[in-house]
């Protein structure tokens, strides 16, 4: 089976967060809100825009 070397690399480092860690859901949240602030200009969010009125006049 083909393996992607990227996915690889991604659950190499996953596991090594989770071990340093030591398996802590709360530590590791806690580690990840950490990095996000760090990053915070170059994380992407998809908040949807708001939507504008768009008035139409009545045609006759």
């Amino acid at each position: 089976m083909w393996t992607d070397p990227i996915v690889e690399e991604v659950r190499k480092h996953r596991l090594e967060i989770e071990k340093e860690c030591n398996g802590d859901f709360s530590l590791l949240f806690a580690k990840a809100k950490a990095i996000e602030k760090t990053l915070r200009g170059r994380l992407v969010s998809n908040i949807p825009k708001k939507r504008t009125k768009v008035k139409v006049k009545a045609t006759t």
